[in-house]
């Protein structure tokens, strides 16, 4: 008598249709994963409000629960419940929100009791946005439920702006579908990150499309009186492990994220001391793929193997949507043992600053010379 052949459950990637989302809308509300486009990168939403739901992301991408999770809404009278903010908070809040949601702007409050802490890494404060993917907000909608979505890929690796990503790191957790849609993430690096203190404080803690800039400029219309500081802080994936006592205030914190699964190196021509140690020849090059900014490196082109250009003409929105799927194009080319970013961390222009942000997490923070 022949054996049944055992079932091999892996994800399950759905087209888009009207059908499918009201399907993944469903599924959130069963405690199961569904991975969404948003504006910014895939996402790998749970029910916010269900500790058991938000467990299977941590599980599905093998994330540290000291990492807090972002939480989608889709109106912001949602954030009602969810909340229990300061005066201050409040006024905040409600500037920003009314001003850039939807879209890439994650704000960081005072979180109340309904939310499990699972969420807010055992702190306080919840981060909520509301993004503008109109498939994303359709399915917020259908679904009516608070949906925590980190990026929807295995922790630390480069962020998914496709399906296809999402399917390449995440295809074995079984209780997962993936609404595949033709329009793909359009800004293509996370949403910038800010925490609103309870008192007359407002933190950057990370950088993306909405600039600290336009931030200060819409509170400063309103004549709120309030302190802005940048505390971008880089946390070490050892220190996590050492410590069951370093919990992050905001996702993407970590030296080592966004990281492609081959070494990575940001091109300089000057000492970054202590990150700056090593120097190679051009031989190095023969198994490298250059990633570049505006022909910035385009002198190294003939000796790599191969050279790709985030922008040719240093668009900087145009580099933002291209990164994570160059540098995981880049991984999987034959023959590459290495990956050259551009440094960007003198380019006079804020945009500049969520891309570089990104290259140099994804190096690990590592620079080298090319002689």
């Amino acid at each position: 008598m022949k054996q049944k052949s055992s079932e091999i459950h892996v994800a399950k990637v759905l087209p888009f249709s009207e059908e499918s989302l009201t399907f993944c809308a469903k599924a959130l509300k069963s405690d199961s994963l569904v991975a969404f486009p948003t504006e910014t990168v895939y996402g790998l939403g749970a029910n916010a409000l269900s500790e058991k739901a938000a467990e299977k992301i941590f599980s599905a991408k093998g994330r540290p629960k000291s990492d807090p999770l972002i939480v989608h809404i889709s109106f912001m009278r949602q954030a009602e419940s969810l909340t229990n903010m300061s005066e201050f908070q409040r006024q905040c809040f409600d500037v920003l929100g009314t001003k850039f949601w939807p879209g890439p702007l994650t704000i960081i409050v005072k979180a109340s009791n309904i939310v499990p802490k699972i969420i807010t890494a055992n702190g306080d404060s919840i981060a909520l946005r509301i993004p503008a993917n109109k498939v994303a907000q359709e399915l917020l909608k259908q679904a009516n439920i608070p949906v925590a979505a980190p990026s929807a890929n295995r922790f630390g690796h480069v962020s998914p702006t496709t399906a296809k990503h999402v399917y390449d790191d995440l295809s074995d957790f079984d209780d997962l579908y993936i609404l595949d849609h033709s329009e793909n993430c359009s800004i293509g690096i996370e949403s910038t990150v800010i925490k609103i203190f309870e008192k007359n404080k407002i933190a950057l803690l990370r950088p993306g499309a909405i600039s600290s800039l336009q931030i200060k400029s819409e509170l400063n219309k309103e004549k709120i009186n309030f302190k802005f500081e940048i505390l971008q802080r880089v946390v070490k994936i050892q220190d996590i492990e050492k410590s069951a006592n370093i919990s992050m205030e905001s996702p993407g914190q970590l030296l080592t994220h966004y990281a492609p699964t081959i070494e990575a190196f940001i091109v300089t021509n000057q000492s970054k001391s202590e990150n700056f140690g090593q120097t190679f020849s051009k031989e190095f090059l023969n198994s490298s793929v250059i990633i570049d900014f505006n022909q910035k490196n385009a002198s190294l082109m003939k000796s790599s193997l191969k050279y790709i250009d985030l922008s040719s003409r240093g668009d900087f929105d145009e580099a933002s949507q291209n990164l994570f799927s160059y540098l995981r194009n880049a991984e999987k080319i034959e023959g590459a043992k290495y990956i050259l970013l551009p440094d960007l961390i003198e380019q006079n222009n804020e945009k500049s600053f969520g891309v570089f942000d990104r290259i140099y997490r994804a190096a690990s923070g590592k620079y080298i010379n090319i002689i």
